[in-house]
């Protein structure tokens, strides 16, 4: 027997509440007889239930209680019962009396049970939502890190390829320390780009790419200004490349290069 699973199936808490068939209400006696754990819930539950109870109950107004307690039956100095008040039965009374509220109390107490088997159940509903949601957000992060091994990978595969030209961008004569490299496959048509020794642009200044063929300078894109040595991106594939330059432009790029801001060049062997 599952004892854990028993005990959170619902079956004590309806037990307690009296919610259970005779013969259901055996077999939940037989097993609490059988294992301390699930004696030791139903007491649990018990205990809960009477809390909830008393945290819940309305205060009574002393004029309630006083009501109550003029229906009872007076008790005489030779300590019989008074008898009972003309029009009412013996036992009971046409408005007051403990018989009266008895109902009451049973539903009562059957809505509190109620009251905490829902609230009960609302509380494990909340913990698995928020197990779900956590265990979805750690899928997406493994799918994430995947999607970043495997184009690491793919990336690899790319630089390593001996068809891939390594083609360095030197500084020029005014920025001698400026330096980039193109990473430049025409087996596979693919060309990646590194920028190993750029300075951050100056404040509305982006570095620009270009591609130099017979017909002139063909824009790559701008790079990203916060674009660091080690990024390896890929950019536009052109086929018949001479040559690879970078030329700073104002922020966003031009159409056509400002060869007074050429900053590093390199041809293709």
């Amino acid at each position: 027997m599952d004892i854990k699973q028993y005990i959170t199936s619902g079956i004590l808490e309806l037990y307690v509440l009296g919610r259970l068939t005779p013969e259901e209400t055996r077999e939940v006696e037989a097993n609490a007889a059988d294992y301390p754990e699930i004696r030791d819930e139903i007491e649990q539950i018990e205990l809960a239930l009477e809390d909830l109870a008393m945290t819940m109950a309305p205060e009574v107004p002393p004029e309630v209680l006083d009501r109550l307690l003029d229906g009872l039956p007076a008790a005489s100095s030779t300590g019989q019962a008074a008898p009972a008040p003309s029009g009412s039965a013996t036992g009971t009374s046409s408005g007051g009396g403990l018989s009266g509220i008895l109902p009451w109390l049973l539903a009562l107490a059957g809505l509190l049970g109620v009251l905490y088997f829902y609230f009960s159940h609302s509380t494990v509903t909340a913990e698995k939502e928020k197990l779900e949601e956590q265990i979805q957000i750690l899928e997406r992060e493994c799918e994430e890190t995947e999607n970043v091994l495997l184009a690491s990978e793919q990336r690899l595969r790319d630089l390593t390829n001996p068809a891939t030209q390594n083609i360095i961008l030197a500084g020029t004569e005014n920025h001698p320390d400026n330096g980039a490299i193109v990473f430049y496959n025409m087996a596979t048509n693919k060309a990646l780009f590194s920028p190993s020794n750029l300075p951050p642009p100056p404040a509305g200044k982006q570095y620009q790419l270009w591609a130099i063929d017979a017909d002139g300078p063909k824009s790559l894109g701008v790079l990203a200004l916060d674009m660091s040595a080690e990024d390896i991106i890929e950019v536009d594939f052109l086929p018949g490349v001479a040559a690879f330059a970078i030329t700073l432009e104002d922020e966003g790029g031009k159409p056509a290069p400002d060869l007074t801001q050429l900053r590093v060049i390199g041809n293709v062997g």
